[in-house]
């Protein structure tokens, strides 16, 4: 082969080992810092406020949230609006479903709002049960209240999936995780 070839097929094989969809897309929009809420612009690599890369944006990670929760490292967890790549779409779809009780925060690790859901659920559950059961129909509006704070968190909750204001719980990647992908 040709010098000249083997200079083709190597910048080639340099560009399809670059290029991620990933990186590709955040790299042409404009987002928002994690931490300081600042807007980081197109084609800029760095947050100008805090110095995040947003390397660590495109490779934040669930699932590392949720192992450092349960640690006890909660303090380089934070909340992000970007829905992190480890999460797919069809299964906050499946887990909204039965959200009415939570089950999508207990997914993405948010617990507290999960018992907050699941805890006014069950209570409104039993109250009909023995509404029902009375005939008292004076207890039904309060008893309906007691649901609520449920109803009112899972429909917030379905729009913020859809819309993409639903914040989930992240550890952010290392600048190192690109280069693992990129040399695939």
């Amino acid at each position: 082969m040709t010098p000249l070839v083997e200079q083709k097929q190597s910048t080639a094989k340099f560009i399809e080992q670059k290029y991620c969809p990933r990186l590709d897309k955040l790299y042409t929009n404009a987002v928002r810092c994690p931490y300081c809420k600042t807007r980081i612009q197109k084609l800029q690599t760095t947050c100008s406020r805090c110095g995040l890369n947003k390397i660590q944006i495109a490779y934040a990670s669930n699932k590392r949230a949720k192992e450092m929760m349960r640690s006890g490292e909660k303090g380089k967890i934070i909340m992000m609006r970007r829905r992190p790549t480890d999460v797919k779409m069809w299964q906050m779809a499946l887990c909204l479903i039965p959200g009415i009780f939570g089950v999508h925060n207990f997914f993405v690790g948010r617990r507290i709002r999960g018992w907050i859901m699941l805890g006014s659920m069950t209570v409104f559950i039993i109250a009909a049960i023995v509404i029902l059961q009375t005939d008292n129909l004076q207890l039904a509006q309060p008893i309906a209240l007691l649901s609520t704070p449920a109803l009112v968190m899972w429909i917030s909750d379905a729009f913020g999936i859809v819309f993409g204001w639903y914040k989930y719980p992240v550890r952010l990647g290392e600048v190192s995780d690109a280069g693992k992908v990129w040399a695939k």
